[in-house]
Protein backbone atom coordinates (compact mmCIF):
# COMPACT_ATOMS: atom_id res chain seq x y z
CA UNK A 1 0.00 0.00 0.00
CA UNK A 2 2.59 2.36 1.10
CA UNK A 3 4.79 1.88 -2.40
CA UNK A 4 1.44 2.27 -3.76
CA UNK A 5 0.60 5.79 -2.76
CA UNK A 6 4.86 6.56 -3.82
CA UNK A 7 4.40 5.62 -6.82
CA UNK A 8 1.14 7.78 -7.24
CA UNK A 9 3.06 10.56 -5.64
CA UNK A 10 5.96 9.90 -8.51
CA UNK A 11 3.38 9.59 -11.08
CA UNK A 12 1.65 13.11 -10.46
CA UNK A 13 5.15 14.71 -10.67
CA UNK A 14 6.08 13.08 -13.35
CA UNK A 15 3.22 14.89 -15.35
CA UNK A 16 3.81 18.30 -13.85
CA UNK A 17 7.39 18.01 -14.98
CA UNK A 18 6.54 16.41 -18.64
CA UNK A 19 9.28 16.67 -21.24
CA UNK A 20 12.00 19.00 -18.81
CA UNK A 21 15.39 17.07 -20.15
CA UNK A 22 17.14 17.88 -16.86
CA UNK A 23 14.67 16.86 -14.48
CA UNK A 24 13.64 13.28 -13.13
CA UNK A 25 11.20 11.61 -10.03
CA UNK A 26 12.93 9.17 -7.19
CA UNK A 27 11.59 7.89 -4.24
CA UNK A 28 13.37 6.07 -1.18
CA UNK A 29 11.95 4.24 1.47
CA UNK A 30 12.92 5.02 5.48
CA UNK A 31 14.55 1.50 6.42
CA UNK A 32 17.76 1.52 8.48
CA UNK A 33 19.23 1.25 4.85
CA UNK A 34 17.19 3.04 2.91
CA UNK A 35 16.38 1.47 -0.75
CA UNK A 36 15.30 3.21 -4.27
CA UNK A 37 11.69 2.03 -4.49
CA UNK A 38 10.47 4.02 -7.62
CA UNK A 39 12.47 6.25 -10.40
CA UNK A 40 10.88 7.39 -13.02
CA UNK A 41 11.26 10.68 -15.69
CA UNK A 42 14.85 11.56 -17.41
CA UNK A 43 17.24 9.38 -15.32
CA UNK A 44 19.19 8.71 -17.83
CA UNK A 45 20.13 12.04 -18.49
CA UNK A 46 20.08 13.23 -14.90
CA UNK A 47 21.38 10.41 -13.36
CA UNK A 48 23.33 8.45 -16.20
CA UNK A 49 20.92 5.38 -15.09
CA UNK A 50 17.61 3.51 -15.98
CA UNK A 51 14.78 3.69 -14.20
CA UNK A 52 14.67 0.41 -13.59
CA UNK A 53 18.68 -0.11 -12.85
CA UNK A 54 18.01 2.23 -10.05
CA UNK A 55 14.91 0.75 -8.04
CA UNK A 56 16.32 -1.91 -5.48
CA UNK A 57 19.90 0.13 -5.01
CA UNK A 58 21.03 1.43 -1.74
CA UNK A 59 19.59 5.36 -1.83
CA UNK A 60 22.74 6.60 -0.67
CA UNK A 61 23.95 6.21 -4.02
CA UNK A 62 22.21 9.10 -5.61
CA UNK A 63 23.75 11.45 -2.82
CA UNK A 64 27.18 12.92 -1.96
CA UNK A 65 26.64 12.23 1.94
CA UNK A 66 25.38 8.68 1.00
CA UNK A 67 22.78 7.03 3.28
CA UNK A 68 23.19 9.72 6.32
CA UNK A 69 21.82 12.13 3.46
CA UNK A 70 19.37 10.43 2.28
CA UNK A 71 17.73 9.68 6.07
CA UNK A 72 18.24 13.43 6.65
CA UNK A 73 16.66 14.54 3.42
CA UNK A 74 13.61 12.10 4.26
CA UNK A 75 13.27 13.71 7.63
CA UNK A 76 13.40 16.95 6.27
CA UNK A 77 10.50 16.79 4.86
CA UNK A 78 8.82 14.04 6.71
CA UNK A 79 6.07 17.19 7.73
CA UNK A 80 6.13 19.67 4.67
CA UNK A 81 7.62 19.89 1.41
CA UNK A 82 11.05 21.01 1.57
CA UNK A 83 13.63 22.56 -1.57
CA UNK A 84 16.71 21.77 -1.23
CA UNK A 85 20.27 22.20 -3.42
CA UNK A 86 22.80 19.72 -2.91
CA UNK A 87 25.45 17.85 -4.70
CA UNK A 88 23.74 14.27 -5.77
CA UNK A 89 26.32 11.64 -7.68
CA UNK A 90 26.20 10.24 -11.25
CA UNK A 91 28.47 7.60 -12.44
CA UNK A 92 30.83 8.03 -9.34
CA UNK A 93 30.82 11.91 -9.49
CA UNK A 94 29.07 14.83 -7.91
CA UNK A 95 26.77 17.18 -9.58
CA UNK A 96 24.85 20.27 -8.32
CA UNK A 97 21.39 19.44 -8.46
CA UNK A 98 18.15 21.18 -7.08
CA UNK A 99 15.98 18.75 -4.87
CA UNK A 100 11.77 19.10 -4.46
CA UNK A 101 11.31 17.05 -1.41
CA UNK A 102 8.07 15.61 -0.10
CA UNK A 103 7.49 12.92 2.50
CA UNK A 104 4.92 9.95 2.45
CA UNK A 105 3.96 7.72 4.72
CA UNK A 106 6.94 5.08 4.37
CA UNK A 107 9.42 7.32 2.89
CA UNK A 108 10.77 10.26 0.81
CA UNK A 109 10.14 11.58 -2.82
CA UNK A 110 12.11 14.30 -4.43
CA UNK A 111 11.79 16.17 -7.67
CA UNK A 112 15.63 15.95 -9.18
CA UNK A 113 16.56 18.68 -11.90
CA UNK A 114 20.54 18.58 -13.01
CA UNK A 115 21.37 22.50 -12.53
CA UNK A 116 24.84 22.17 -14.44
CA UNK A 117 22.09 21.52 -17.73
CA UNK A 118 21.02 24.61 -17.17
CA UNK A 119 24.60 26.45 -16.30
CA UNK A 120 25.52 24.64 -19.74
CA UNK A 121 22.68 25.89 -21.61
CA UNK A 122 23.49 29.23 -20.31
CA UNK A 123 26.88 29.14 -21.32
CA UNK A 124 26.19 28.59 -24.57
CA UNK A 125 23.74 31.31 -25.02
CA UNK A 126 26.68 33.76 -23.67
CA UNK A 127 29.27 32.38 -25.80
CA UNK A 128 27.03 32.47 -28.95
CA UNK A 129 26.18 36.13 -28.02
CA UNK A 130 29.83 36.77 -27.50
CA UNK A 131 30.37 35.65 -30.87
CA UNK A 132 27.84 37.26 -32.49
CA UNK A 133 29.23 39.89 -30.80
CA UNK A 134 32.92 39.56 -31.97
CA UNK A 135 31.83 38.70 -35.27
CA UNK A 136 30.36 41.94 -36.14
CA UNK A 137 33.34 43.59 -34.78
CA UNK A 138 35.82 41.52 -37.32
CA UNK A 139 33.30 42.03 -39.83
CA UNK A 140 32.76 46.45 -39.55
CA UNK A 141 36.81 46.65 -38.94
CA UNK A 142 37.44 44.91 -41.95
CA UNK A 143 34.57 45.39 -44.25
CA UNK A 144 35.15 49.06 -44.36
CA UNK A 145 39.07 48.95 -45.47
CA UNK A 146 38.35 46.11 -47.81
CA UNK A 147 35.67 48.14 -49.70
CA UNK A 148 38.34 50.52 -50.24
CA UNK A 149 40.41 48.26 -51.29
CA UNK A 150 37.90 46.95 -53.94
CA UNK A 151 36.95 49.99 -55.42
CA UNK A 152 40.86 51.04 -56.01
CA UNK A 153 40.83 48.02 -58.17
CA UNK A 154 37.65 48.04 -59.89
CA UNK A 155 38.76 51.69 -60.92
CA UNK A 156 42.24 50.75 -61.87
CA UNK A 157 40.39 47.26 -63.75
CA UNK A 158 38.10 49.63 -65.79
CA UNK A 159 41.30 52.27 -66.13
CA UNK A 160 41.98 50.59 -69.86
CA UNK A 161 45.79 51.83 -69.54
CA UNK A 162 47.52 48.72 -67.53
CA UNK A 163 50.07 46.42 -69.06
CA UNK A 164 48.30 42.94 -69.82
CA UNK A 165 50.40 41.52 -66.87
CA UNK A 166 49.32 44.17 -64.09
CA UNK A 167 45.48 43.92 -65.56
CA UNK A 168 45.99 40.34 -64.56
CA UNK A 169 47.61 41.25 -61.35
CA UNK A 170 44.54 43.21 -61.02
CA UNK A 171 42.21 41.32 -61.36
CA UNK A 172 43.68 38.95 -59.42
CA UNK A 173 43.72 40.85 -56.31
CA UNK A 174 40.35 41.95 -57.02
CA UNK A 175 39.24 38.04 -56.65
CA UNK A 176 40.88 37.77 -53.46
CA UNK A 177 39.31 40.45 -51.85
CA UNK A 178 35.94 39.24 -53.17
CA UNK A 179 36.90 36.04 -51.64
CA UNK A 180 37.44 37.63 -48.27
CA UNK A 181 34.44 39.33 -48.48
CA UNK A 182 31.95 36.53 -49.18
CA UNK A 183 34.09 34.85 -46.15
CA UNK A 184 33.25 37.80 -44.19
CA UNK A 185 29.36 37.79 -44.66
CA UNK A 186 29.25 34.01 -44.34
CA UNK A 187 31.20 34.49 -40.53
CA UNK A 188 28.50 37.33 -39.77
CA UNK A 189 25.20 35.47 -40.58
CA UNK A 190 26.68 32.31 -38.91
CA UNK A 191 26.92 33.93 -35.90
CA UNK A 192 23.69 36.04 -36.03
CA UNK A 193 21.19 34.72 -33.37
CA UNK A 194 18.35 33.45 -35.46
CA UNK A 195 15.37 35.89 -36.02
CA UNK A 196 12.42 36.05 -37.99
CA UNK A 197 9.84 38.49 -38.96
CA UNK A 198 7.47 36.77 -41.48
CA UNK A 199 5.21 38.92 -44.07
CA UNK A 200 3.27 37.71 -47.02
CA UNK A 201 5.25 38.99 -50.31
CA UNK A 202 5.82 37.50 -53.60
CA UNK A 203 8.99 35.96 -53.09
CA UNK A 204 10.01 36.53 -57.01
CA UNK A 205 10.80 40.00 -55.72
CA UNK A 206 13.29 39.33 -52.94
CA UNK A 207 14.97 36.72 -55.21
CA UNK A 208 15.13 38.75 -58.06
CA UNK A 209 16.78 41.39 -55.66
CA UNK A 210 19.29 38.98 -54.25
CA UNK A 211 20.03 37.89 -57.59
CA UNK A 212 21.19 41.31 -59.49
CA UNK A 213 23.15 42.37 -56.70
CA UNK A 214 25.57 39.39 -56.78
CA UNK A 215 25.38 39.60 -60.52
CA UNK A 216 26.71 43.04 -60.92
CA UNK A 217 29.60 41.40 -58.45
CA UNK A 218 30.53 39.06 -60.78
CA UNK A 219 29.48 40.80 -64.62
CA UNK A 220 33.48 41.16 -65.24
CA UNK A 221 34.58 37.65 -63.97
CA UNK A 222 32.93 35.80 -66.31
CA UNK A 223 29.79 34.54 -64.66
CA UNK A 224 26.50 35.56 -65.91
CA UNK A 225 23.07 34.79 -64.16
CA UNK A 226 19.96 33.33 -65.76
CA UNK A 227 16.78 33.29 -64.51
CA UNK A 228 13.81 30.64 -64.68
CA UNK A 229 10.44 31.45 -62.62
CA UNK A 230 6.41 31.86 -63.04
CA UNK A 231 4.95 34.35 -64.80
CA UNK A 232 2.46 34.62 -61.30
CA UNK A 233 3.42 32.99 -57.77
CA UNK A 234 1.01 32.91 -54.84
CA UNK A 235 1.89 35.82 -51.95
CA UNK A 236 3.95 33.89 -49.16
CA UNK A 237 4.76 34.36 -45.44
CA UNK A 238 8.91 34.52 -45.66
CA UNK A 239 11.37 37.00 -44.22
CA UNK A 240 12.44 38.96 -47.35
CA UNK A 241 16.15 39.98 -45.29
CA UNK A 242 16.37 36.30 -44.75
CA UNK A 243 15.42 34.58 -47.91
CA UNK A 244 17.40 37.09 -49.78
CA UNK A 245 20.86 36.51 -47.51
CA UNK A 246 19.92 32.13 -48.53
CA UNK A 247 19.85 33.65 -52.17
CA UNK A 248 23.31 35.39 -51.98
CA UNK A 249 25.02 33.23 -50.10
CA UNK A 250 24.27 30.00 -52.90
CA UNK A 251 24.40 32.74 -56.16
CA UNK A 252 28.19 33.41 -54.69
CA UNK A 253 29.15 30.03 -53.97
CA UNK A 254 27.59 28.67 -57.31
CA UNK A 255 29.51 31.96 -59.19
CA UNK A 256 32.79 30.92 -57.55
CA UNK A 257 32.38 27.00 -58.61
CA UNK A 258 31.47 28.37 -61.99
CA UNK A 259 34.54 30.80 -62.14
CA UNK A 260 36.69 27.28 -61.18
CA UNK A 261 35.56 25.88 -64.25
CA UNK A 262 36.38 28.50 -66.42
CA UNK A 263 32.94 30.08 -66.39
CA UNK A 264 29.77 29.84 -67.03
CA UNK A 265 26.01 30.67 -66.54
CA UNK A 266 24.41 30.15 -62.55
CA UNK A 267 20.67 28.96 -63.37
CA UNK A 268 18.53 31.14 -60.56
CA UNK A 269 14.92 28.70 -61.04
CA UNK A 270 12.02 29.13 -58.97
CA UNK A 271 8.37 27.12 -58.70
CA UNK A 272 5.33 27.11 -57.26
CA UNK A 273 4.77 24.06 -55.09
CA UNK A 274 1.12 23.36 -53.57
CA UNK A 275 2.18 24.39 -49.98
CA UNK A 276 4.48 27.03 -50.59
CA UNK A 277 7.88 26.79 -53.69
CA UNK A 278 10.88 26.09 -54.32
CA UNK A 279 13.82 27.70 -55.16
CA UNK A 280 16.82 26.01 -57.07
CA UNK A 281 20.42 27.27 -57.50
CA UNK A 282 22.48 25.35 -60.37
CA UNK A 283 25.89 25.83 -61.05
CA UNK A 284 28.29 24.58 -63.97
CA UNK A 285 31.42 23.70 -62.08
CA UNK A 286 32.58 20.49 -60.64
CA UNK A 287 29.84 17.92 -59.50
CA UNK A 288 30.60 17.50 -55.45
CA UNK A 289 31.06 14.00 -54.54
CA UNK A 290 28.30 12.18 -52.70
CA UNK A 291 30.66 12.44 -49.45
CA UNK A 292 30.45 16.25 -50.00
CA UNK A 293 27.07 16.32 -51.11
CA UNK A 294 26.12 13.99 -47.82
CA UNK A 295 28.24 16.67 -45.61
CA UNK A 296 27.18 20.22 -47.90
CA UNK A 297 25.26 21.60 -44.78
CA UNK A 298 27.61 20.65 -41.67
CA UNK A 299 29.24 24.42 -40.48
CA UNK A 300 33.21 24.12 -41.28
CA UNK A 301 33.10 21.92 -43.73
CA UNK A 302 34.24 23.43 -46.98
CA UNK A 303 32.92 21.87 -50.07
CA UNK A 304 35.84 23.25 -52.10
CA UNK A 305 39.38 24.67 -51.93
CA UNK A 306 37.78 28.11 -51.05
CA UNK A 307 35.56 28.49 -48.81
CA UNK A 308 34.55 28.56 -44.52
CA UNK A 309 32.20 25.77 -45.03
CA UNK A 310 29.79 28.29 -43.23
CA UNK A 311 27.56 29.11 -46.17
CA UNK A 312 25.17 26.13 -47.00
CA UNK A 313 24.82 25.82 -42.75
CA UNK A 314 23.36 29.22 -42.90
CA UNK A 315 20.97 28.48 -45.59
CA UNK A 316 19.84 25.18 -44.39
CA UNK A 317 18.73 27.29 -40.84
CA UNK A 318 17.44 29.66 -42.95
CA UNK A 319 15.44 26.52 -44.22
CA UNK A 320 14.12 25.45 -41.30
CA UNK A 321 13.07 29.11 -40.21
CA UNK A 322 11.01 28.45 -43.27
CA UNK A 323 9.46 25.09 -42.34
CA UNK A 324 11.37 24.07 -45.39
CA UNK A 325 14.52 22.04 -46.32
CA UNK A 326 17.50 21.87 -48.58
CA UNK A 327 19.39 19.73 -50.63
CA UNK A 328 21.99 18.65 -53.25
CA UNK A 329 22.08 17.19 -55.97
CA UNK A 330 24.41 16.26 -58.98
CA UNK A 331 23.41 18.38 -62.00
CA UNK A 332 22.99 16.05 -65.51
CA UNK A 333 26.36 16.81 -67.84
CA UNK A 334 27.99 18.09 -64.63
CA UNK A 335 27.94 21.04 -62.01
CA UNK A 336 25.36 20.96 -58.79
CA UNK A 337 22.02 22.06 -57.92
CA UNK A 338 21.02 23.44 -54.70
CA UNK A 339 17.05 23.71 -53.83
CA UNK A 340 15.78 24.92 -51.22
CA UNK A 341 11.62 24.51 -50.48
CA UNK A 342 9.83 27.24 -48.08
CA UNK A 343 6.79 26.67 -46.50
CA UNK A 344 6.05 29.02 -43.65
Amino acid sequence: MRLRKIEQICEELARTVGAAADSCIVAWDEGASPRIVFATGHTQEVLFAKAGELVGRPAGVLFSGGERAAKDLAAICANVPAAEQRPMVRAGQPFAAQLLLRGVNGGAVALVRDLTAGHQQADAALRAEDLARFASLVAHEIRNPLSAVKIALQTLERHGTLAQNDLRRTSIALREVLNIELLLNEVLEFARPPSLSLVPADPRSAVEEAVAGVEAEWAARGVTFTRKQPERMSPAALDPVRVRTAVKILCRQAAVAAEDAGGGAVEVAMRQLPEGWELSVTDPGQTLSPELREKAFVPFTPQRARGSGLGLAVVARIAREHRGDVRVEERPGGGNVIAMTFSA
